[in-house]
């Protein structure tokens, strides 16, 4: 594999695994608002955001995988040309 495919594989990969932090951060905060008590006040902010959160993060990993996709599909060619 080359330098070039590796790195875009590995940050494709970084990218990937942020979002997916990122979105089980964000369920947490969800969650956690869910299961608040009764007698504490929880207002639409509180879940907005989160949500807001996991769709961005949703996109950002999309693109993370898009970016591993065409690493491969560039090393497949290489591999072609190679053969």
């Amino acid at each position: 594999m080359s330098s070039i495919d590796g790195s875009m594989v590995n940050q494709g990969l970084i990218g990937m695994q942020r979002s997916q932090a990122e979105m089980t951060r964000s369920a947490e905060q969800i969650a956690s608002v869910a299961t608040a008590p009764a007698n504490e006040p929880v207002g639409n902010q509180d879940v907005i955001e989160p949500l807001l959160n996991i769709r961005a993060q949703q996109q950002v990993f999309d693109s993370s995988a898009r970016v591993v996709q065409a690493a491969d599909e560039m090393l497949g060619r290489l591999l072609d040309t190679k053969a």
